[in-house]
């Protein structure tokens, strides 16, 4: 976490637990272009919107939980 910034931990939970509207991708549904290690499999033409998602210091703190875990806290704290 250089310069106050947190690094992308690659887990791919944002790509699940957030709707992607220019991809008609609902929120709770696994990105179509998402391969299993949760990368993006497409990430030189991906949406802006996931270009411009920032990791934060919320994405350090449920780094430990399942990934069904992590939907369910950031469905309970974002309300998607």
């Amino acid at each position: 976490m250089e310069d106050g910034k947190t690094e992308c931990l690659m887990c791919g939970i944002c790509c699940t637990a957030y709707s992607i509207s220019s991809l008609n991708k609902p929120a709770g549904i696994r990105c179509s272009r998402q391969l299993p290690d949760g990368r993006c499999g497409d990430y030189e033409n991906r949406p802006q919107v996931c270009r411009d998602f920032k990791a934060d210091a919320f994405c350090v703190l449920i780094s430990t939980l399942t990934e069904k875990e992590k939907l369910r806290v950031i469905k309970k704290v974002y309300g998607e």
